[in-house]
């Protein structure tokens, strides 16, 4: 987890962007379960660098990677955003770069070629530039055809400066373990430094065989930094294996779990590979069980064990009453700072990429909003020294409801399990359980 920074705020940035740091960095904390930055050791200092990065979550794939820098971090986003004036102010203030695309049916190379300079001057003085070689962006977990824009910006930043900048491409895979919801985990992967001025030769004598043949490593970087589902036929079944069905051995860590994902995701391709029927046949067998447990309301994992005893359950079911009152309490000061952000998204964000972006930015200002409000008025019009207890425990009942919430929802669908275990189609869900788990180990 990225250490507490304030110095930000102390920073020559532009008001709305310390604002919006400020949010992110909070915000990664409460959003994600776990969030881990690897090979970060790996960037160079003091030379300009451009992230190449997969696009999977719409506005949240920059702003978490700017939120790890302690520099602005500009980022090349699609040009129709920028028609009204007063917007583009804004979106400058924090960053943003235009680039042109046909369908704005303007001079694309004349109006991109502005962008372009800006970009070589901010790589010159040793600034930070994130492009995703995508061109757009898509939630499925796969690479998808790269454009030839980042070995150009790359390359040409280098040739303007005579190749006496340092100037460097990280590859950097992101992996969501949930990409619309809470509390899934999230890996940023940085690869090895390609350093630009090794392109000088290549470049000078080769320049299109030399953008052509960067744009080809800087991909091959990349994919091995992510999870690249290729099969997208089958896209559904092979990620509910990946993320939903359980490891014979749970990982842990945020990078136990990435290589426990990237070596099962090898082992399906060999099978679909080496012997295609079989293959087949576990897609087959992992939609029907997929289908089936979403049907019926109930988690893979749970397959696991054997369920739980009717007393157990009921034990465990007292226990949730005994604690609801304080859940119920604790309800009052934070359920509507959370779901306030769920019902805009759910409503008025059309785009379900956008979702989580600002789930968490509306959710994080919200909570500061509104326990602040609380805090307040406690203190007002009770006492200056409760309005102080209750901004102390207002982050100890936020965690104490998630908290809560969670148990009872793993409770519910072990109830469910349970009950679901009695019935005759089970034991064929149970069969095909421990089918595919044979395949898989």
């Amino acid at each position: 987890m990225k250490k507490v920074w304030l110095g930000y705020w102390f920073k020559n940035w532009p008001l709305i962007y310390k604002i919006g740091y400020g949010v992110v960095i909070t915000g990664i904390r409460c959003y994600f379960k776990k969030f881990q930055f690897l090979n970060k050791n790996l960037i160079p200092e003091n030379a300009g660098i451009i992230y190449a990065v997969n696009h999977q979550n719409a506005f949240l794939d920059p702003i978490l990677i700017a939120a790890q820098e302690t520099k602005p971090t500009y980022f090349l986003t699609r040009a129709d955003i920028f028609k009204n004036p007063r917007i583009a102010k804004i979106l400058g203030k924090i960053y943003m770069l235009p680039i042109y695309r046909q369908r704005d049916k303007v001079d694309t190379i004349k109006m991109n070629e502005k962008t372009f300079n800006q970009c070589y001057d901010i790589l010159a003085k040793q600034g930070n530039l994130i492009i995703f070689p995508e061109g757009n962006h898509n939630y499925q977990k796969t690479l998808r055809p790269f454009k030839k824009g980042i070995a150009r910006i790359a390359l040409g930043a280098a040739e303007k400066y005579n190749f006496k900048k340092p100037i460097y491409i990280i590859p950097l895979g992101l992996d969501y373990e949930n990409h619309f919801s809470m509390n899934g985990d999230l890996l940023l992967n940085a690869g090895d430094p390609i350093n630009i001025n090794d392109y000088y030769d290549a470049y000078k004598n080769e320049p299109k065989e030399t953008i052509n043949g960067l744009s080809l490593l800087v991909r091959e970087r990349l994919e091995a930094l992510m999870i690249s589902i290729k099969d997208l036929e089958n896209y559904e079944s092979i990620y509910f294996l990946l993320h939903r069905f359980p490891k014979k051995e749970e990982a842990k860590t945020v990078v136990e779990k990435f290589e426990a994902n990237k070596k099962l995701l090898r082992k399906i391709e060999s099978l679909n590979t080496s012997n295609q029927s079989k293959y087949l046949h576990l897609i087959d067998k992992a939609k029907e069980f997929a289908s089936y447990i979403k049907e019926k309301k109930i988690r893979a994992y749970l397959f696991k064990k054997k369920p739980k005893s009717m007393l157990s359950l009921f034990i465990l079911s007292l226990l949730m009453l005994v604690f609801l009152p304080i859940h119920l309490f604790g309800l009052t000061a934070n359920y509507l700072p959370y779901k306030i952000p769920v019902l805009f998204v759910n409503h008025k964000v059309k785009d379900i990429h956008f979702h989580s972006s600002f789930k968490m930015a509306i959710g994080t200002i919200l909570f500061f909003l509104y326990w602040g409000l609380l805090v307040c008025l406690i203190g007002v019009f009770i006492c200056p020294w409760w309005g102080i207890a209750t901004a102390c425990i207002l982050p100890v009942f936020a965690l104490f409801n998630f908290r809560y919430w969670i148990y009872y929802l793993k409770l519910k669908g072990a109830w469910r399990y349970y009950f679901e275990s009695k019935k005759d189609n089970f034991l064929t869900q149970e069969k095909n359980y421990k089918e595919i788990s044979s395949i898989l180990t």
